[in-house]
C-alpha cells in the first residue's frame, strides 16, 4: 500500500493567482498532491523512476511531443504545467487534451509570467508551510499522547484520548484480533464488537496490506458502508496490534483522513509503549510470582523473617490451609517463544479460575507444569477434600480448551501454612506420576490413590524394595522367553482372577492366557491362582511403581520435614 507524498493539494496550488491558467485535460486526476516541481530540462524520459508528488514545469512548445504525456503519466507525475514563451505561436493542443484525458495527468497552460523559476519558488513555500502545519498539529498530538502515556493510565485511557483528538470512534486491538479497548461509540448503529468481528474475520487481510502506514479499510455496516483508517502497533518490529479510526462519514472528508493518518501514526506509537509497558509490568509480576511459589513448594526460604516478609507481599497468609495443584500437557513443553507465550496465557487463566475473595490463589508456571496453590476453608477433613476436588475439576473443565485432551490435573492434601504447601506440592507430584504409571483419571488426587499413599513408608524401606524386586524379577526373567509375564498377572490379578476377562484385556486367546499364568507359576514358584499369590505379586507391583515414581523425584525434592518452616 503506497504512502501519499507530503505536499499541498494540486487544486490549492491552483488558487493561487500565479497559477491560474487553462485546463486543456486530465480534470480527473486534480484531485493529487503535488510536493514539488521541476523543470522538464531536469527530468530524463528514458528513466524509470518516480515523479510521485511533482509537477513538471516545460515550455508549451513540448506539450505536442509524441509520447511525452504517456511516459510522465506512467512516471505518476502529479500535473504539467506548460509556459508559454512570450512572442511564441500556440501549438494545436487537441492531441494534447486527448492524451491527457486518457492518462488521466492534468495538463495547464500557464500565463507567461509563470516562468518555471517563479513557480518552482511558489509551490516550494506552499509545501514547507503545509509540512510545517502538519508537523505543529503532529506535535500537539505527540504531547497530548504523551502525557497519558506518562500517567500510566492504561490502554483504555489512551483509547479516550484518542477518541477526542479524533473526534470519532476508536479501538485498540491486539495482534490475535481481540478487542482491548474501545472509546467514542457514542453515535447510533456504531457497534464495537460487530466492527471487531468484521476486522478478526479478516486478520489475512490486515496482516498482508497493513503492515506499513495506516491504510482504509471499508466494512459492510448496515444501514451503510463504515470506513476505518487502521494502523499497525509495532514496537521493536513485532506486531502488537492494531490501532482502528472509524471515520464518521463514507468517503471520509480529505482534511479529516489527513488529520486522522497523524493521530493514528502517533497514536499507535504510544499505544505500542503503553502495551509494552504493561507487558514489561506483568512479566515482572510473573516473575516475582512464580519465584515465591518456587520457594513455597520447594521450601526455600533462609528463615521464618524472609517468609512472613514475602508472604505479607503477596497476600499469604502463613497460619491458613492450602492445597496444591498441578497441570500438565504436551502443549506446556516448551519448544519456542510461542510455547513461552501459552504457559503464560494459561497461567493466567488459572489464577483466575472461581475467584473467590476469601480463596487465596496464586498460580505459576513451574519446569513444565503448572502450579496452582489455593487456600482452603478448614472446616474438616472431609470439606476440604470435596474443595480441592471440585477445584480441581474446574481447572481441568476451564483449561482443556486451551491444552487439548491429554490434560492432567492432580492434587496433594490440604496442609497448615508453607509446610503444608510443600507437603502438598509434594504429594501432587507423586500423585502425578503415579496417575500416568496407572493411567487414572485426568483429574485425581493423593487420596484417590490411597493404597499407594498407604504404602508410601513400605516403599521408601529397603525391606519393602527388597520383597518387590524378589517377586517381580522372577517375573522378568522370563520375560523374552514367553512374553511380558508381569503384565499377564497383573491383568489376571485386576479382573478378580477371571481367565476370560483377563484375556479379552490383553487380546490373547484363552489357552495362551492359561499357559502364561502356568509360566508363571513355575517362575514364581507358586501358584497364581492362589490368593496369597495375587496379593503378593500385587503388592510387589505397588510398591515397585511407587519406588519408581518417587524415586524419580528424589533428585529434584524430597518429602519436607514438619519442622523446617513455621
Amino acid at each position: 500500500m503506497a504512502h501519499e507524498p507530503d505536499g499541498v493539494d494540486l487544486l490549492t496550488l491552483l488558487a493561487e493567482p500565479l497559477l491560474r491558467g487553462r485546463l486543456i485535460g486530465g480534470g480527473p486526476g486534480l484531485g493529487v498532491t503535488v510536493s514539488w516541481c521541476l523543470p522538464l530540462s531536469e527530468i530524463r524520459l528514458d528513466d524509470g523512476s518516480g515523479l510521485a508528488g511533482v509537477a513538471v514545469h516545460l515550455p508549451l512548445a513540448a506539450l505536442p511531443a509524441p509520447g511525452l504525456i504517456e511516459s510522465l503519466a506512467k512516471r505518476a507525475a502529479a500535473a504539467l504545467l506548460a509556459w508559454p514563451a512570450p512572442g511564441a505561436p500556440e501549438p494545436d493542443l487537441a492531441p494534447v487534451a486527448v492524451a491527457a484525458d486518457e492518462c488521466v495527468l492534468p495538463v495547464l497552460v500557464l500565463e507567461p509570467r509563470a516562468d518555471y523559476r517563479t513557480v518552482s519558488r511558489l509551490v516550494g513555500q506552499k509545501a514547507l508551510a503545509q509540512t510545517s502545519h502538519v508537523l505543529e498539529y503532529s506535535t500537539r498530538v505527540h504531547r497530548a499522547l504523551a502525557e497519558v502515556l506518562a500517567r500510566g493510565a492504561g490502554i483504555p485511557a489512551m483509547a479516550r484520548a484518542i477518541a477526542g483528538l479524533s473526534h470519532g470512534p476508536v479501538m485498540v486491538m491486539d495482534a490475535d484480533g481481540e478487542t482491548l479497548a474501545y472509546a467514542g461509540f457514542g453515535r447510533p448503529g456504531l457497534d464495537p464488537a460487530e466492527i471487531g468481528g468484521q476486522l478478526a474475520d479478516r486478520l489475512p487481510d490486515l496482516r498482508r496490506d497493513f503492515e506499513a502506514p495506516a491504510g482504509l479499510l471499508e466494512l459492510d455496516l448496515p444501514p451503510r458502508p463504515t470506513r476505518v483508517l487502521i494502523a499497525p502497533i509495532v514496537v521493536g518490529g513485532d506486531l502488537y496490534g492494531r490501532l482502528v479510526l472509524v471515520e464518521p462519514s463514507c468517503p471520509p472528508d480529505a482534511h479529516d483522513l489527513a488529520q486522522h493518518r497523524v493521530i493514528a501514526e502517533h497514536g499507535a506509537t504510544l499505544t505500542g509503549s503503553e502495551m509494552l509497558r504493561q507487558r514489561s509490568v506483568r512479566a515482572a509480576e510473573e516473575r516475582a510470582r512464580g519465584d515465591f511459589v518456587e520457594s513455597l513448594v520447594h521450601g526455600r526460604f533462609a528463615d521464618p523473617h524472609e517468609l512472613e516478609a514475602r508472604a505479607r507481599h503477596h497476600g499469604f497468609d502463613v497460619d491458613a490451609r492450602y492445597a496444591v495443584h498441578m497441570v500438565t500437557a504436551p502443549a506446556l513443553v516448551p519448544t519456542g517463544r510461542r510455547d513461552q507465550r501459552r504457559a503464560a496465557a494459561v497461567t493466567r487463566i488459572a489464577q483466575a479460575v472461581e475467584p473467590s475473595g476469601n480463596r487465596w490463589t496464586l498460580a505459576a508456571a513451574v519446569g513444565t507444569f503448572v502450579v496452582v496453590i489455593r487456600q482452603v476453608s478448614g472446616e474438616g477433613p472431609l470439606h476440604e477434600q470435596q474443595a480441592v476436588t471440585h477445584f480441581s475439576r474446574q481447572l481441568h473443565r476451564t483449561l482443556r480448551s486451551h491444552l487439548g485432551d491429554d490434560l492432567r490435573v492432580t492434587s496433594g492434601r490440604p496442609g497448615e501454612g508453607a509446610a503444608g504447601v510443600a507437603a502438598s506440592y509434594y504429594e501432587a507430584r507423586v500423585a502425578m506420576g503415579l496417575a500416568r504409571h496407572t493411567g487414572a483419571d485426568a483429574v485425581c488426587g493423593y487420596d484417590d490413590l490411597r493404597v499407594y499413599a498407604a504404602l508410601k513408608d513400605v516403599a521408601a524401606s529397603a525391606e519393602g524394595q527388597a520383597f518387590a524386586r524378589e517377586i517381580l524379577e522372577s517375573l522378568r526373567r522370563v520375560h523374552s522367553q514367553t512374553g511380558d509375564l508381569e503384565q499377564v498377572v497383573i491383568a489376571y490379578i485386576r479382573s478378580a482372577g477371571n481367565l476370560n476377562a483377563a484375556a479379552r484385556t490383553l487380546k490373547l486367546h484363552r489357552n495362551t492366557m492359561l499357559y502364561k499364568l502356568d509360566r508363571a507359576s513355575r517362575a514364581l514358584r507358586m501358584d497364581i491362582r492362589s490368593a496369597d499369590t495375587q496379593f503378593m505379586v500385587w503388592l510387589a507391583h505397588h510398591i515397585d511403581t511407587l519406588a519408581s515414581v518417587t524415586g524419580a523425584l528424589s533428585e529434584e525434592l524430597s518429602p519436607p520435614a514438619e519442622d523446617v518452616m513455621p
